[in-house]
């Protein structure tokens, strides 16, 4: 009987040793798994990846508001001349850089009421720059040459919706149709404007030589830095038109930024010496324009 029972007595302390053997595998197998766990998340924020599951079972996200390398980003850059009638006779190409006051108020209207919240084109530079996406709908309105009607006509429709807008110099052509170095230096001191290069005589820069280039972009840079006392970091290419010498001439010169003409709205980090822009036209749906840009990328 006492055989018997040492027996059974045995048979407990092995059946216990087992138990306790399996429960610290249990306890081995959980801590290893957390550590994995916990390795794999690292390397995966290191990484920058779309995201893992996390312990609490929320997504862990990281970088969606990052560019990628060679992403493209729509941030619709829009351009005028003139806010007035036009000309009675006016060609139809000379028409198409008029936008009357009240035609002009319809189109940011149209682009306030669909969401669209007005930046400098420094701004949008800074932004790419950096690599960050727009958490907005944002745009940037442009005005090119420095003309008067910009002052009367322009800026009182823009101050009613609160927008900025980017103005662009010729500062070797002075006159009563354009602004006066006065009247620049009150735009730029308001904050509502940002002032930046349209060259000094506004030539195309891809048909001259390169003493001249350089005059007309180091010149009219210099120029507004000296009239303003900042520094001028974007550049309006006359009639849109550049090349591979102008790009290297405008850097040179000190140029973050170089605007063209493309009537496209999808912008790259990669290429901010040619910023794309929208040339609005008097008869433009400029929403509906930008939905169809949207569409096609």
């Amino acid at each position: 009987m006492d055989a018997q029972k040492h027996h059974h007595l045995i048979i407990d302390i092995v059946i216990g040793i087992l138990i306790i053997i399996i429960l610290l595998l249990i306890d081995l197998f959980v801590v290893s798994f957390r550590s994995l766990s916990g390795e794999v998340r690292e390397e995966a924020l290191g990484k920058g990846g779309e995201g893992i599951e996390g312990e609490e079972g929320g997504e862990v996200i990281t970088d969606v508001d990052k560019i990628q390398s060679g992403e493209y980003v729509f941030i619709p850059i829009f351009n005028f001349h003139h806010i007035k009638e036009a000309p009675p006779e006016a060609d139809e190409i000379t028409m198409s850089y008029y936008v009357s006051p009240a035609r002009f108020e319809e189109i940011v209207k149209s682009l306030v009421d669909n969401g669209y919240q007005t930046v400098f084109v420094s701004e949008i530079v800074n932004m790419l720059q950096a690599g960050d996406k727009p958490k907005d709908k944002i745009m940037a309105i442009t005005f090119d040459d420095g003309n008067l009607d910009y002052y009367t006509n322009a800026r009182p429709i823009l101050q009613k919706y609160n927008l900025k807008s980017s103005l662009y110099i010729m500062t070797g052509v002075r006159g009563e149709d354009f602004l006066s170095q006065d009247q620049i230096v009150e735009l730029d001191k308001s904050g509502e404007v940002e002032i930046g290069s349209h060259t000094v005589y506004h030539p195309f820069l891809t048909k001259i030589s390169t003493e001249e280039m350089d005059k007309e972009l180091a010149g009219s840079k210099k120029q507004l830095e000296d009239l303003l006392g900042k520094e001028i970091t974007v550049i309006c290419y006359p009639f849109g038109f550049y090349d591979e010498n102008v790009i290297n001439a405008a850097q040179t010169a000190g140029y973050q930024a170089g605007l063209t003409f493309d009537q496209d709205a999808w912008q790259n980090s990669q290429e901010l010496m040619a910023l794309k822009r929208i040339s609005v036209y008097p008869e433009m749906n400029v929403v509906k324009f930008l939905e169809r840009l949207e569409k096609e990328k």
